[in-house]
């Protein structure tokens, strides 16, 4: 489930979801991701994460130099590039923290 995407600065973006931690017997927990020095990034309000589908889950990849994440599954960042929602940049760090419900 998308919560938000924060825009922290000209090159830099937070996306926080909610998703369930099968690890931990499917608990719900909100994930942050960081992404540092953007290069590329179809940002949307936070009123239309609502309308996109994240059933496919998300992709993490490292390709290149880059770092890429995107809702849905795909096998490299230029296949990531057609998500409706992703981010690529030069670092990528994550936060985890309790569920906010």
């Amino acid at each position: 489930m998308l919560r938000s995407l924060t825009v922290n600065g000209p090159t830099s973006a937070s996306l926080t979801l909610s998703v369930q931690d099968k690890q931990r017997g499917f608990d719900w927990i909100d994930l942050t991701f960081e992404m540092s020095g953007m290069n590329d990034a179809p940002l949307v309000g936070d009123t239309q994460l609502d309308f996109i589908d994240t059933d496919e889950g998300i992709t993490v990849l490292f390709e290149e130099g880059l770092w890429g994440i995107g809702i849905g599954r795909y096998g490299s960042l230029e296949a990531l590039k057609s998500a409706p929602l992703y981010l690529v940049g030069a670092s990528l760090k994550y936060e985890e923290a309790p569920f906010s419900g």
